[in-house]
């Protein structure tokens, strides 16, 4: 008999509120997850900040340094705070207020004293090369990581209720989400040479349960994958190609949960992904000691359907989003917030990129 892998966190969902005023006696806070977290807008307030009243007859401009990194847009309709612009010309980046770089590369001269820098990018460190950064130039982050200034996702879930959390359990689902699915595992991948041991991993497993690679990695091929997925198969890889805190993709968020499969991930770690998913909603590499018990148990899933529904309890109880955030909105509304902040400095950019990743170490065996 197989045993359930149990939730190792018992921390509540929690919308992220964005501390960036800090005064003698007290925080003074922005409320820019308004992109993040749709449902639990204050757009009627925002103008008005703990006090702070931002001048929004002033238009603050915007300077993409670099490429303009979807979703990001330069369009800034039905912004909360929406007075700001977008610079076209990189040789005006002197006229900006703030300055987005996105693939690492920045001017090297001299910085008006009045501009900020804002490092922005939904990927991993060793996709952005924070070599190119000098030190003591980066003020803000914009990064999946919840540490950032501002945290930009690839997506979430918004329970309908409110004191939802990871532990809660909800009942079994009208629909069995096994029905008419004859095969196991599909993992479809294009990057064949990552930082994480997902390769070896899915390699090791495939020796006890049947794993059907799809993608470049020389594994089969398929025109419309996730819609076939969905009907076919009952779990999916979301294997991340690096193991860093918070990094959890839309392979996670679309290619499983909203294509009905249960996603067996690898990259953040399992406190991580219960912040953001679903109730009991995903298997963890790390909840068993080797690829055989994970083998094991989802053969033991396969054969009963009413503990593999348990994990699409959450359907009808809150909604997944991917790539719904408009940080455009967030740097418009940060913008015109720079008077009352006072700026971090990073003086090794590199480093904090970096740290969340150096010396995470898979906790199972082969």
């Amino acid at each position: 008999m197989c045993n359930k892998p149990k939730p190792v966190s018992t921390e509540l969902h929690q919308r992220k509120l964005l501390c960036l005023f800090k005064t003698e006696s007290s925080f003074k806070c922005l409320h820019l997850s308004n992109s993040v977290y749709p449902e639990n807008n204050t757009y009627d307030s925002v103008k008005c900040v703990k006090g702070f009243t931002l001048n929004i007859s002033i238009t603050r401009k915007l300077m993409v340094f670099g490429y303009l990194m979807p979703p990001l847009q330069k369009s800034l309709t039905d912004c909360p705070v929406s007075a700001c612009n977008f610079i076209e010309d990189r040789r005006d980046w002197r006229q900006a207020d703030l300055l987005l770089i996105t693939d690492g590369l920045h001017p090297v001269i001299q910085r008006p004293h009045n501009q900020a820098w804002v490092a922005f990018n939904y990927e991993p460190p060793y996709k952005f090369p924070g070599k190119s950064f000098h030190n003591d130039m980066i003020n803000f982050t914009a990064t999946y990581r919840s540490d950032a200034t501002i945290q930009t996702v690839y997506g979430y879930y918004v329970p309908k209720n409110s004191q939802d959390n990871s532990n809660t359990r909800y009942q079994l689902p009208e629909k069995n989400y096994a029905k008419n699915k004859s095969k196991l595992i599909a993992w479809l991948v294009s990057n064949c040479f990552s930082d994480s041991p997902r390769m070896l991993y899915a390699k090791l497993l495939s020796r006890y349960i049947k794993v059907d690679m799809y993608g470049a990695c020389g594994g089969s091929s398929c025109s419309d994958c996730l819609n076939m997925f969905s009907k076919h198969y009952k779990f999916y890889l979301s294997f991340e190609n690096t193991m860093c805190k918070d990094y959890v993709t839309e392979k996670f968020f679309h290619n499983a949960l909203l294509n009905n499969m249960l996603p067996i991930v690898m990259g953040a770690s399992i406190e991580e992904y219960e912040r953001i998913a679903p109730p009991y909603s995903f298997i963890h590499v790390d909840q068993f000691k080797s690829p055989y018990e994970l083998a094991q148990y989802l053969n033991y899933l396969d054969k009963n359907d009413t503990a593999y529904n348990e994990y699409f309890a959450w359907h009808g109880h809150g909604d997944v989003y991917v790539w719904k955030s408009r940080p455009q909105c967030d740097f418009c509304l940060l913008a015109h917030s720079l008077q009352y902040i006072k700026p971090t400095w990073y003086t090794n950019y590199e480093s904090w990129l970096s740290d969340s990743c150096l010396n995470r170490q898979p906790k199972w065996k082969p």
